[in-house]
């Protein structure tokens, strides 16, 4: 029988008894009205991804992008991990700027944050990195990236399957930022620190197949080139990782808890 209990895989927890871990998400945006009776917001999407295999943790919600406050003491919470958005990591949303001074108090303080897709970016901006438009275009559905030997250790080492739905890419790194997973189309598909503790990817694990389907559907011809769409739908049927990339945030956020 195959081992199951290495990186990256999902395996059955034991009851909780783990000391309680306060975990924020700062939630930079939130599905348009029609999704959320069905979908909920991010903040609900991230919940129901890594809630299972973080069992121990307690999720607050802050509405960065909708005008709440940043927490005043960064230390209030153990751990904090950001949201994709609509927007992009280099606009001049006034939300956005203190967000980024935040993500370093979180740096100073050794807080572990996580982020996705625009999490992902608006990290490496604030850590010194540059986010761009990608010249290749949408990036759309279900896509396979390679794992780097930090990579492997964190979710395992096969490639890994999850859904991408982004344009924006962080185009340099920033200093003392380590690669862990790419494609061709994503070269920097996600990212680890070497002086403190922040993990983040591009794509996302926190999302469902139907939940990209109805935004493709929704923006296909629009927003989105209708050959990406056409490309991109068929691509949902197949499996994905979210569980393997749960696991390893989950041990991530443990292992660098405060």
């Amino acid at each position: 029988m195959a081992d199951l209990t290495g990186p990256g895989h999902f395996t059955a927890l034991a009851p909780c008894n783990r000391i309680k871990m306060k975990l924020c998400i700062l939630e930079t945006d939130r599905p348009a009205d029609a999704f959320q009776p069905v979908h909920g917001t991010y903040g609900g999407m991230f919940e129901r991804w890594l809630g299972p295999v973080l069992p121990e943790a307690e999720f607050t919600h802050i509405f960065v992008a909708g005008g709440d406050p940043l927490p005043e003491d960064p230390a209030a919470f153990d751990a904090y991990l950001i949201t994709g958005s609509r927007a992009g990591a280099y606009e001049d949303h006034p939300w956005i700027a203190p967000l980024e001074d935040f993500l370093r108090e979180l740096r100073d303080l050794r807080r572990p944050v996580g982020g996705v897709c625009f999490g992902h970016q608006v990290m490496a901006q604030a850590y010194g990195g540059t986010v761009r438009k990608s010249e290749a275009g949408w990036m759309l559905g279900r896509q396979v990236h390679e794992l780097s030997p930090e990579g492997s250790a964190m979710f395992g080492p096969a490639p890994l399957a999850a859904l991408s739905f982004h344009q924006d890419q962080v185009t340099e790194l920033p200093p003392n930022a380590t690669r862990i997973l790419s494609n061709d189309a994503s070269p920097n598909g996600g990212l680890i620190y070497g002086d403190f503790p922040a993990l983040s990817v591009q794509f996302h694990p926190e999302f469902e197949p139907r939940y990209v389907a109805e935004l493709l559907q929704l923006y296909r011809g629009e927003r989105l080139p209708e050959d990406r769409v056409a490309d991109a739908l068929p691509t949902l049927e197949n499996a994905l990782d979210n569980d393997r990339v749960a696991n390893g945030f989950a041990s991530f956020f443990r292992d660098n808890r405060p």
